[in-house]
This record gives structure tokens, sequence and C-alpha cells, in this order.
């Protein structure tokens, strides 16, 4: 078995290449999913709900009963 280092080498740029990209994809996303809230905030809405209740479940136990 020969080892081509070329080879070797040209995975390796591909590898960068598709970490470089999925690391910009991620900051993008990030900053879409800032620039929604801001414009949502710009709009009217808050960050925390008016009375103080983020989930009508929380500290208490869920059951969940499924429906025939």
């Amino acid at each position: 078995m020969k080892f081509h280092r070329y080879s070797m080498i040209a995975k390796l740029i591909v590898v960068l290449c598709a970490g470089i990209l999925v690391a910009a994809c991620a900051n993008t996303m990030e900053g879409v999913g800032k620039d929604l809230q801001q414009m949502g905030n710009s709009m009217g809405g808050s960050q925390a709900p008016a009375n103080g209740a983020g989930s009508q479940t929380q500290g208490k136990d869920v059951t969940v009963t499924p429906v025939k």
C-alpha cells in the first residue's frame, strides 16, 4: 500500500474547509436569531412574560395521559 502524501493533504484541506463553513453558518444563524429577537422587542415584545409566568407547569409534576 503506497502512502500518497498529496492525497492526505487534500483530505485535510477539505476537512478544514468544511469546518470553516460550518462555523460560518453557525455564526450567521446566531446573528439572524439575535436580529429577529431585536426586531420583536422593537415591535413591542419583551424578553420576559409580563405576568412573570414562564410556564404553567413550572415546579409541578406533569402527567401525560394518552388519548384513545
